[in-house]
């Protein structure tokens, strides 16, 4: 017989697929090393799910700018050129701009991530012991 042939003969009988290697048992340290981080899978939570709220950022944000652009060009008739003013403010406008379309986009990117987040907790709640419910850390 053949290398290859004795090769695929071997896979066949210990029902394995060429090219399937066995996979590395772990190591007692390895073990309680994951078990650990399972049961402390609540406080992995704590950094995906967002404290500050970036909707909020972003609505204090807009205020800001607003209010800095009737201040600007009311109390800086006579020091600056309105020109030059005006196209700082477009500016901080333009740049208010991009803020929400991004904060809006994160908000979105945000959910998605809490959602598979939830659903990892889920399926390693069945098989693991995990100290706090996922309810919990939200």
């Amino acid at each position: 017989m053949k290398k290859y042939e004795k090769q695929l003969m071997k896979h066949i009988l210990n029902e394995k697929y060429l090219g399937e290697e066995e996979d590395e048992k772990m190591t007692k340290e390895q073990r309680s090393s994951f078990l650990e981080t399972v049961s402390n899978f609540h406080k992995l939570g704590e950094m995906v799910y967002s404290k500050g709220g970036l909707q909020e950022v972003s609505t204090t944000l807009k205020s800001v700018v607003e209010q800095a652009e009737k201040m600007t060009i009311s109390e800086t008739e006579h020091w600056f050129d309105n020109v030059t003013v005006s196209r700082h403010m477009k500016q901080m406008n333009e740049a208010m701009k991009v803020f929400e379309k991004t904060a809006g986009e994160m908000n979105g990117l945000q959910q998605r991530l809490e959602s598979a987040y939830e659903d990892m907790g889920g399926v390693l709640n069945r098989y693991y012991k995990m100290g706090e419910s996922l309810k919990d850390s939200e």
